[in-house]
């Protein structure tokens, strides 16, 4: 899924052939000739919304569902004058038909000079409130996309080669917990050109990571019960690709490449998305047979997009589903 650069339009690259329903011109949502897509997660689409006239010390949000065609409206974010913010939307429907928006204050740091988070905001479709979490004890220089919900907590991976979670409030809890933990596979400056990205499958944490050199694809999942990775798939992309030679430089500098990237994988589905970067094209690799297939050009800022049918649950007079 990606919004077209000319007309603003959603447009959705593939779908299954029982989901020829789906409209993407999203008529059916308020301001919807202002939107912006912003995140989608599992079926549900995070859009900003608002127009010149409005407020910069505010963000505005709406959440829809296309293929439901519903949406809500999040009461308006307060900001901090003079603030970037990174907002996502989490939404896991195996654990809860609730889901959250967490709009990060993204500053850059006086002392690495790159940008960092220092605080959030999350709204909550329980209660249809915002909660600030300003007390972060350290700066956190997050990778936004992708990131994981699984059993209330976000998983996001940091440039520093580890994972931070957060919980999500609960009515019942409104104080947030949130940690850091390392990354499995490889943390050496020379690999930063090859990004790894979490995933999800069978309500357990999985990363998946190329080693070195490019020719294999490393699956890792977190034990939970001793916090530990361990590793239960290598595939090989020499035998998709074709080819020995999956990474380019100068052995005595970090200027290298390669020759593909990852953008998502669903260890349930079997599938992997890869980015040619030789041909700047969105692959996809089957799990099960090992084989590349070409799904297109790749749109800038793309989603992963998975339809999600059902709609959302029945809520207070005062809140705002539409």
């Amino acid at each position: 899924m990606y919004q077209d650069s000319n007309n603003g339009s959603i447009q959705i690259a593939k779908l299954p052939s029982g989901n020829s329903e789906i409209g993407t011109t999203l008529s059916f949502m308020p301001h919807h000739e202002n939107l912006k897509l912003v995140d989608c997660s599992n079926g549900l689409i995070l859009f900003t919304h608002g127009s010149k006239s409005d407020s910069p010390d505010s963000s505005h949000f709406i959440v829809c569902n296309p293929a439901t065609q519903e949406c809500a409206l999040p009461d308006t974010c307060p900001r901090v004058n003079g603030s970037d913010y990174i907002a996502m939307l989490a939404f896991n429907p195996s654990s809860s038909c609730h889901f959250f928006v967490f709009n990060f204050q993204k500053r850059r740091s006086p002392h690495t000079g790159g940008f960092v988070i220092t605080e959030v905001e999350i709204f909550s479709s329980e209660d249809f409130t915002w909660i600030a979490d300003d007390a972060f004890e350290t700066e956190i220089m997050m990778i936004s996309m992708p990131h994981v919900l699984l059993h209330g907590i976000l998983y996001l991976r940091t440039v520093e080669h580890s994972v931070f979670a957060i919980e999500t409030p609960h009515m019942y809890k409104p104080w947030i917990h949130r940690w850091t933990f390392e990354l499995p596979g490889d943390s050496c400056p020379m690999n930063n050109y090859i990004w790894g990205c979490l995933g999800e499958s069978s309500g357990i944490l999985h990363y998946m990571q190329p080693n070195y050199d490019g020719c294999w694809l490393n699956v890792w999942r977190l034990e939970s019960r001793h916090q530990q990775w361990s590793m239960t798939h290598s595939l090989s992309m020499i035998d998709a690709f074709g080819r020995g030679t999956l990474v380019h430089g100068d052995p005595f500098s970090d200027d290298w490449s390669a020759d593909y990237g990852m953008l998502s994988f669903d260890l349930e589905r079997e599938i992997v998305f890869l980015h040619d970067r030789v041909s700047s094209k969105v692959l996809s690799y089957s799990i099960r047979t090992g084989k590349l297939c070409e799904m297109g050009d790749l749109p800038r800022n793309s989603l992963y997009y998975v339809p999600y049918w059902r709609k959302f649950p029945v809520v207070e007079e005062d809140q705002y589903w539409l």
